[in-house]
């Protein structure tokens, strides 16, 4: 590994202001033996240095032909302000997440796609869940739930779509997916009776007379899943729904090569057009608030730390 000199690849780093968050980029070159360089690993963080980390592999003629996200972490200590100023879940990790995309795209213009693998969670335990187990180990949770799956359920999309646009590479797949989550969440005869929604999700019998009552008062999954009262979201849905969503989402849908393109991420996103709630408000409010995208409060964990070489993190077979 070679370590370069400032403004050129190396470990010290460059720092950059965003914003009211303040980040620390680096910028590594890893070179064969004879000096051919085949890879280029960059990371963004803070006090806590392995935020994002992504890794560019090179051809035989030392270009730069594709570009992996290995790592992808939230912590407050992301930022250098912090703890004055933490990183911010929501805002903060998006903006951290952007401003490295963009610094790789202007150091290698010619690498526009990041390709990573979904592994978001959110916290869904109670707070004397949270406090049993309030000796976790960092950036883990006392019990958490695939952000993903609860995502869609609630918005129609994913964290990473309604932040990045992200897709799936496999773009027939992409649109496959796109079509059935819409029809899962707003076609009325995708929304079976009672006892088939028990066969299909198998819910724990504690949570069944409210679901019931959720379910039976809705006309589609999407109603179903926007009738549940916020706080308790988490909570009902929590055991059932990653095997819930699988099975409606067999084949058209996986965790597994999805990309974020530089040049399209800051387009917009809508989320899927699905009603209901639980307070009644006026038709604009109600319109406004049904457009949000909604994430339950709580620390969320967009990946995990990859242990892999940077051989295993691009074969393909494995990802």
């Amino acid at each position: 590994m070679q370590q370069g000199q400032p403004g050129q690849p190396g470990q010290q780093g460059q720092q950059v202001k965003i914003g009211k968050y303040e980040f620390r980029i680096q910028d590594n070159e890893s070179r064969s033996p004879d000096g051919k360089l085949y890879s280029r690993n960059f990371k963004i963080g803070g006090k806590y240095s392995d935020c994002v980390n992504v890794s560019i592999k090179y051809d035989k003629d030392e270009r730069p032909i594709s570009a992996k996200i290995p790592t992808l972490v939230y912590d407050e200590e992301c930022s250098l302000t912090a703890p004055l100023i933490p990183l911010d879940r929501g805002e903060g990790t998006v903006t951290m997440i952007k401003t490295l995309l963009r610094y790789i795209h202007k150091q290698l213009p010619s690498i526009t796609e990041f390709v990573f693998e979904d592994k978001s969670t959110i916290e869904c335990g109670t707070e004397e869940e949270k406090y049993r187990k309030r000796h976790r180990k960092r950036g883990t949770y006392a019990t958490p739930l695939v952000l993903y799956y609860f995502s869609i359920a609630f918005n129609g999309i994913t964290w990473y779509e309604k932040h990045f646009k992200a897709y799936q590479q496999d773009e027939k797949m992409h649109e496959s997916y796109k079509e059935r989550v819409k029809e899962l969440l707003t076609n009325e005869s995708m929304k079976p009776d009672f006892n088939e929604f028990l066969r299909i999700a198998q819910p724990p019998t504690k949570y069944l007379e409210d679901l019931k009552t959720f379910y039976e008062k809705s006309s589609t999954y999407g109603e179903f899943f926007k009738s549940m009262p916020r706080d308790d979201r988490c909570q009902l849905v929590r055991e059932w729904l990653p095997s819930f969503m699988e099975y409606y989402l067999q084949g058209v849908f996986k965790n597994t090569d999805w990309v974020i393109d530089v040049n399209k991420m800051d387009t917009s996103v809508q989320t899927t057009g699905i009603t209901g709630g639980t307070k009644k408000k006026g038709r604009r409010q109600k319109q406004r608030r049904n457009r949000q995208y909604y994430c339950p409060e709580g620390r969320i964990r967009l990946s995990i730390e990859s242990q892999q070489s940077f051989d295993d993190v691009y074969d393909t077979s494995s990802s």
